[in-house]
């Protein structure tokens, strides 16, 4: 996807999130690697303002259901990557959400939509 576009992808993604200019933590790449296991590689970006450490969630577009994805995950690493365990099996169009810690309702940052399909589970 060319640059512009991904940065147009991003604001529309984030459109309905409050200015949170404190926070500083946006993500800056997803990829969804459909190896045997799948896996979801983020990357964010971050400064010496934000939170030392937050919460990523996998969200269902549709029933809007958060998936604990990783509980834990310290800011400074800058990227990460996991697997789907905590979906257990359930297919749909799924969003990357970075939130305070432990708590899905405080949101720093959203990617755009994807799918996650039964054979990302096999």
């Amino acid at each position: 996807m060319a640059p512009v576009a991904e940065e147009i992808n991003a604001a529309g993604s984030n459109a309905d999130l409050d200015r949170r200019g404190n926070d500083g933590i946006a993500i800056t790449d997803y990829k969804v690697k459909r190896w045997n296991p799948t896996v979801i590689k983020v990357k964010w970006s971050h400064h010496k303002r934000s939170p030392h450490k937050f919460t990523i969630w996998l969200r269902n577009v549709k029933t809007q259901d958060y998936y604990k994805a990783r509980d834990t995950v310290w800011t400074s690493n800058g990227h990460i990557q996991f697997g789907l365990g905590s979906l257990n099996h359930k297919t749909g169009e799924y969003q990357i959400v970075l939130t305070k810690w432990r708590h899905y309702g405080d949101v720093y940052a959203r990617s755009s939509t994807f799918h996650i399909w039964s054979s990302d589970f096999s």
